[in-house]
């Protein structure tokens, strides 16, 4: 199982992430939007509060997409 390395705000709605077996990529998220908790991602000065755990990243309101949904994604 990979894990995320890295991320950075590359957007509104988007991460660019390094995984831990050195994939990167671009991934946008604003397909998660409108499923329930993620609606709060649409403010995008609450989407730069995104943190990453190494397994998932999360947002304070406990939104959370793991290092597998991105990844293959």
């Amino acid at each position: 199982m990979n894990t995320i390395k890295n991320i950075q705000i590359a957007g509104e709605n988007s991460l660019f992430i390094e995984f831990s077996d050195g994939k990167t990529k671009l991934v946008d998220l604003k397909k998660y939007f409108n499923k329930g908790i993620f609606s709060q991602l649409k403010d995008p000065g609450y989407f730069q509060q995104v943190k990453n755990n190494g397994y998932f990243i999360a947002w304070p309101n406990d939104q959370e997409l793991s290092a597998d949904t991105l990844y293959y994604s």
